[in-house]
């Protein structure tokens, strides 16, 4: 036999043995074989029973929840030694974790190839999704100690109380007292972020202005919103005498484009909600397609089908939200002075508002945008973006963001790099990608 996947040696019963189990738990299972050296050497144990009793113990009392449906021990003999053989199934109540570390990234393992890996934070929670077979933001958050500074003052400003029964009806506490993971999102800790950033011209070549929000969600709104009132601009004509404004990009389609990506968005995927104001254009992209349930002919009829409604029901109750599934008609709504409109661009990942400016004759047939379109896919976009913002990074980081297969990614990065727009630097083990001038 040889480690691998689903095998693992060890010479003797020791701490790393429960950071296997737990991994085989979280993964696809594997079989842990105590009394064998790493390179294969069956060594034996002097009181294999003792040694199934230690482990059995520390199996019970190191990892929650109790593993002990998915495991099974026993003294097995190899080459006439005897040895303690353990299998791990998957899991069904994962994660599981140490419990000395927690419900948290350092408690929680995964098995990647022959070794056993902290989880990510995006893993946790991809898992506590699947276990409890429930929406993200009714799921319990990792962080138990937040503070809400930013939302007390949101609430506050707006006349409407923000106390104890206010943040377990609105579903930031749960039923046990616990935070949600709605209550991390509005909480000053929250882990996602909106990313602005405002270019001179049609391409993301030259930065004029760039801002990463934080804070609450409610906090990141006020500031990407003042952000943008000072990026967008106006055109001034005279009509009959009379001096009239004309906004490049309609105040409600960009506050309804921002507060769409902000409430619908899947806050499990870890890439941020990205802004982008160009010359020609206003995007909005957010990670997370249409909710599940929600085919593209529904969402053209403004069926509202929220993936986060206990976001939307508090966004509602601060006034943010005028009314449930109203957003993209007020949008179009917008633009119908003009020749030009919104455009939509949805793939299974990513959801992308486009908004041309209306001040530009040649955004009246969305020319400009409809070129932009086919030069790169949504995803194309989102990885550029990204090498852009925070490279040079290596395609791990990269595929940790997004929910690409390394195969879909690698390829993503190869296009990228015919187009000229990356270049791939370092060899095989310390590649990095870096955007191109």
């Amino acid at each position: 036999m040889l480690e691998g996947e689903f095998v693992e040696f060890k010479r003797e019963l020791c701490k790393g043995l429960l950071k296997t189990v737990v991994a085989f738990a979280n993964s696809k299972g594997g079989a842990i074989y105590v009394g064998i050296d790493d390179d294969g050497t069956v060594l034996g144990l002097e009181d294999a029973e003792a040694t199934l009793l230690a482990l059995t113990n520390a199996l019970r009392d190191s990892i929650k929840p109790s593993p002990s449906s998915v495991i099974q021990c026993e003294v097995i003999e190899r080459e006439g030694k005897r040895l303690v053989g353990i299998k791990v199934e998957r899991g069904t109540k994962r994660p599981y974790y140490l419990a000395a570390k927690g419900l948290r990234p350092e408690g929680v393992y995964v098995r990647q190839g022959a070794a056993s890996y902290m989880a990510s934070e995006a893993e946790v929670v991809a898992m506590l999704r699947e276990s409890e077979g429930t929406s993200f933001e009714r799921g319990r958050s990792l962080d138990q100690e937040p503070t809400f500074d930013h939302a007390e003052a949101a609430f506050a400003e707006r006349a409407v109380e923000f106390g104890e029964a206010q943040m377990r009806s609105l579903g930031l506490v749960d039923e046990d007292g616990q935070f949600t993971n709605l209550g991390r999102l509005i909480s000053d800790q929250c882990p996602p972020i909106i990313k602005l950033a405002s270019f001179f011209g049609t391409k993301r070549t030259t930065f004029k202005d760039r801002l990463e929000t934080s804070g609450s969600l409610l906090h990141q709104l006020d500031q990407a919103l003042d952000f943008l009132a000072t990026h967008t601009h106006y055109k001034t004509e005279f009509v009959n005498m009379r001096r009239v404004d004309r906004e490049d990009f309609p105040s409600d389609a960009v506050r309804e484009a921002l507060l769409n990506a902000v409430a619908h968005r899947d806050y499990a995927i870890q890439p941020p909600t990205l802004v982008s104001v160009l010359e020609d254009r206003l995007e909005v992209t957010s990670p997370g397609g249409l909710p599940r349930g929600c085919s593209y002919e529904e969402f053209q009829m403004d069926v509202s089908m929220p993936r986060n409604p206990k976001l939307a029901a508090a966004l509602y109750r601060l006034g943010l939200i005028e009314a449930y599934g109203t957003g993209i008609a007020r949008m179009f709504e917008a633009y119908e002075e003009g020749g030009s409109a919104p455009a939509f661009h949805i793939t299974k990942n990513v959801f992308k508002v486009v908004l041309p400016n209306r001040n530009m004759p040649e955004a009246d047939e969305l020319g400009a945008i409809a070129d932009y379109g086919r030069s790169l896919s949504t995803d194309e976009q989102m990885v550029l973006a990204m090498v852009r913002e925070d490279g040079p990074l290596k395609r791990r980081a990269i595929q940790e963001r997004f929910d690409l297969s390394q195969a879909t990614l690698l390829r993503l990065l190869k296009r990228l790099e015919e187009k000229g727009l990356i270049s791939a630097e370092g060899n095989t083990r310390r590649r990095v990608y870096v955007a191109r001038p």
